[in-house]
């Protein structure tokens, strides 16, 4: 294993794609309403005044025998993400959030704002994919990553995500828990497994 290393960020870095924003909102194939973009502005600025972006993430070795890996003490039966990393000899596991402001702000704006509280949400929810997507930039330096695979995708179930979150610290170093029903707090919250293509060089 190498280091846990902790990022921090601000919103203005974060990329947020719209699209994704209104596939969240359940626009599918549909014309967006007018006036929405509008709305995404609002989210936006009201976003800076509640998130507070971290991830963590460590480097594990990787064994694989068919279906069954193993890193850092983790065992895994995965058919979907044994195939994702097929070929790698090691992987990043990361847990990003936007922080517990966002829900306080969302919990807030579902009871005085019923209408704009969906399109923050949305929005949020593809806020916090584009934070992924910056901390993804930052472990390929240097590498060339598989796409990143969460718990709840394919035949990897969220029963890993207790070991997950331990394995990272991330309630003490983000602030992450979970329900009983194993979802995340902050609900803005995301962990994954990214593949590392090729032999990966030890200090």
């Amino acid at each position: 294993m190498s280091g846990l290393t902790l990022l921090t960020g601000g919103v203005d870095e974060i990329t947020v794609n719209r699209r994704e924003a209104l596939r969240y909102l359940g626009y599918r194939g549909r014309q967006a309403d007018d006036g929405i973009d509008a709305l995404f502005d609002r989210a936006q600025q009201a976003l800076k005044t509640c998130a507070a972006p971290k991830a963590c993430f460590a480097q594990y070795d990787l064994t694989a025998d068919g279906d069954a890996l193993a890193f850092g003490g983790l065992r895994l039966q995965s058919a979907s993400l044994a195939k994702n990393l097929q070929g790698c000899s090691s992987l990043f596991l990361f847990a990003a959030t936007l922080g517990a402001g966002v829900d306080r702000l969302l919990l807030r704006l579902q009871k005085t704002e019923p209408a704009f509280a969906p399109v923050f949400d949305a929005y949020c929810s593809a806020a916090v994919e584009g934070w992924c997507n910056l901390v993804n930039g930052k472990l390929a330096e240097g590498r060339t990553l598989r796409p990143r695979f969460s718990p709840g995708y394919g035949d990897v179930p969220l029963s890993v995500q207790p070991q997950i979150l331990s394995m990272l610290d991330a309630t003490r170093k983000l602030g992450i828990t979970l329900t009983d029903t194993l979802f995340m707090t902050p609900c803005k919250s995301v962990t994954a497994f990214v593949g590392i293509e090729g032999q990966e060089p030890r200090a």
